[in-house]
């Protein structure tokens, strides 16, 4: 055995040096290979080397270290080369964002005439290259995005483009009617005309293989044209945020391909479109912000998995299939006139419910735990009755809960302790009673808890200081006693903190630094107003009136630059008013005790019996804008900082 392995190892060597130099070659002549197929066409590489004398100065200095006249422009960031024969040419060029803005880099970058993909979006230019003649580059090009630039005026002419299959020209300012500009484009498969100002009637000069039309974000008037129906292909058609009235056409089976159809914010009316229902590839239709009238059709969500008609006329009653589809996603019918009970079967896969702002009524279904995917679920301002259902707590996955002002009761049930996802849940404007429940301290991503209008009792829960995301809190008009706690001041985030119209009693404790408006009136709390107020630089609104308040004003209060409202009245405060920052609207009437300097003819003080108007005006215009500003965010269920 040891004579045989003897003869077999330098065969089994030899063999492995073999492979070893084969493995060397092939490498090397990959590598010889791949460099002469890299070398770019020597009119070529005289044509980049003029684009890069004339982007250096513009482009972003990490991003020209490969643009230098020592490399291959085929190994220059966003250049892309094929080769052909002995040679390789420049098919794709990718420049987004670099701050080109010279109208003569498009006058080189038309000279590459076997260009087929070129990217210049997020730029400053102000000229389309179709103005510049001559202008091989049109000849082979398929792709051509110009989006986000400075374009103006009219659209101009394509001739020439016989190969373009798409064109982005979105986000500039470009305007004027579209009539037969588009029709040099014979291959043409996607367009995108959105956010610039084009007005008049809706294009429908494309070839009629166009697939994807966006027209979104410009000054579209007039009906939504039969003509264009003739494209058969289409997969998109976005006409949102136009001038476009009249009824919807009825004519949606000629898009035998519709995926998504967008139809939002004009002023159409009429009711939804029957043919919609039979058209099985469309997955998403928007058509809120218009004036749909009549009732919500059976089956629209068979195929339709996301649905927005929020905002418009809408009226009856749900269809009873209307949540149950295995494939829905969202529903949005926020803002409708919509009225009898919420459908009680619940697709598994529904991840967004919107129904606020209708006429419902009955209770929230205990079957609303089969959505297990359920993340945002806003119910509010109907006229729902009876409890929260346990059941709720089965959606685990819950981000945004809105069950404000309805006529739901009873208390806050324990199962919702699983909602550990929970960043905004607003219940004001109920009749919920009981202890605020200690479950929501273990809701650490709480950024927005607002139990306010309610018949919630005891005291306020120490432990909701564990909320250190905590932005916004407000828990007004309950039946609220004992003391402020002190921890409070450990919640970092907060910004509005409101407490008025409860039974609060003891001091004032220490605020969070960030906060912006505080409102603690109509309640029972005593002693001095703690210096510390006047450290909290992002205030601009605070509210202590109506309490039993002594002593003085804090001279601190005068750094409180940001300062828009001020309201100490019917207090029991005495010496010195300090003197504010010009243009505070201030209202300390009932403060027999305080005095003040009005020799400053423009002093904003109120110190009449005119109380009511004051507040009346100067209070709801002020809290409006503060508070609402803050939460405006939520209703749209978009996430935002705490600062």
């Amino acid at each position: 055995m040891e004579v045989i392995s003897w003869h077999r190892a330098p065969a089994s060597s030899s063999s492995l040096c073999l492979l070893f130099l084969i493995f060397l070659l092939s490498v090397s002549m990959a590598a010889a290979a791949k460099k002469s197929r890299m070398q770019l066409n020597k009119a070529q590489e005289n044509i980049m080397r003029d684009i890069l004398s004339l982007v250096s100065s513009a482009m972003d200095s990490s991003l020209t270290k490969s643009w230098n006249t020592s490399s291959n422009p085929c190994e220059w960031s966003g250049v892309h080369c094929t080769s052909a024969a002995s040679s390789s040419f420049v098919t794709r060029l990718s420049l987004p964002g670099y701050g080109l803005f010279n109208a003569t880099i498009l006058a080189s970058i038309c000279l590459l005439d076997t260009l087929h993909s070129l990217n210049l979006s997020r730029n400053s230019f102000t000229d389309l290259p179709s103005q510049f003649f001559p202008c091989p580059m049109k000849a082979e090009l398929q792709v051509l995005d110009l989006s986000y630039n400075r374009l103006s005026s009219h659209l101009g002419n394509f001739s020439g483009f016989h190969e373009l299959e798409v064109l982005d020209l979105s986000f500039n300012s470009l305007n004027d009617n579209i009539s037969t500009q588009l029709n040099y484009l014979p291959k043409l498969r996607s367009l995108n005309l959105s956010s610039n100002g084009f007005e008049g009637p809706i294009p429908t000069s494309m070839v009629t293989s166009l697939e994807e039309l966006v027209i979104s974000g410009n000054n579209f008037s007039g009906r939504i044209p039969m003509g264009l129906f003739r494209y058969g292909n289409i997969t998109l058609l976005d006409l949102s945020q136009n001038n476009l009235v009249g009824d919807v056409p009825d004519g949606f089976l000629s898009f035998p391909k519709l995926r998504i159809l967008l139809l939002s914010e004009n002023n159409l009316t009429g009711k939804i479109p029957q043919s919609l229902l039979n058209v099985t590839t469309l997955f998403r239709f928007a058509s809120n912000e218009n004036k749909l009238s009549g009732s919500i059709p059976q089956g629209i969500t068979t195929n339709i998995r996301m649905l927005d008609l929020s905002y418009n006329l809408l009226n009856g009653e749900m269809p009873s299939d209307l949540l149950s589809p295995d494939s829905l996603e969202t529903i949005d019918l926020t803002s409708n006139r919509l009225e009898g009970l919420i459908p009680g079967n619940f697709s598994r896969s529904l991840y967004h419910l919107r129904l606020g702002r209708n006429m419902l009524s009955g209770s929230i279904p205990e079957s609303i735990g089969n959505a297990i995917r359920l993340a945002y679920l806003e119910l509010d301002d109907n006229q729902l009755n009876g409890p929260i259902p346990s059941q709720l707590g089965k959606c685990n996955n819950m981000v945004l809960m809105d069950l404000s002002t309805n006529k739901l009761q009873g208390v806050v049930p324990d199962e919702l302790r699983n909602l550990q996802q929970l960043e905004v849940i607003k219940l004001q404007t109920n009749n919920f009673s009981g202890y605020i429940p200690r479950i929501f301290s273990g809701m650490t991503n709480m950024e927005v808890l607002n139990l306010s209008a309610n018949s919630f009792s005891g005291e306020i829960p120490s432990t909701l200081v564990l909320l250190s995301k905590l932005c916004y809190l407000d828990l007004h008009g309950n039946n609220l006693n004992g003391v402020i706690p002190p921890s409070i001041s450990s919640l970092h985030f907060l910004s509005t903190l409101d407490l008025r119209n409860n039974q609060l009693t003891g001091t004032i404790p220490t605020m969070p630094t960030k906060i912006g408006a505080l409102i603690l009136s109509h309640n029972h709390l005593q002693g001095s107003i703690p210096s510390s107020i006047g450290a909290l630089s992002n205030l601009l609104l605070l509210d202590l009136s109506d309490n039993h308040l002594s002593g003085q004003v804090p001279s601190s209060f005068a750094n409180l630059k940001g300062l828009i409202y001020l309201s100490l009245c019917y207090n029991q405060l005495s010496g010195p008013m300090p003197e504010l920052p010009r243009g505070v609207k201030v209202d300390v009437t009932g403060n027999p005790g305080l005095t003040i300097c009005t020799e400053d003819s423009d002093s904003q003080y109120n110190m009449a019996s005119t109380e009511d108007d004051f507040r009346s005006t100067t209070w709801v215009a002020t809290v409006s804008f503060v508070v609402a500003f803050i939460i405006s965010f939520y209703w749209a269920g978009i996430r935002k900082d705490c600062y």
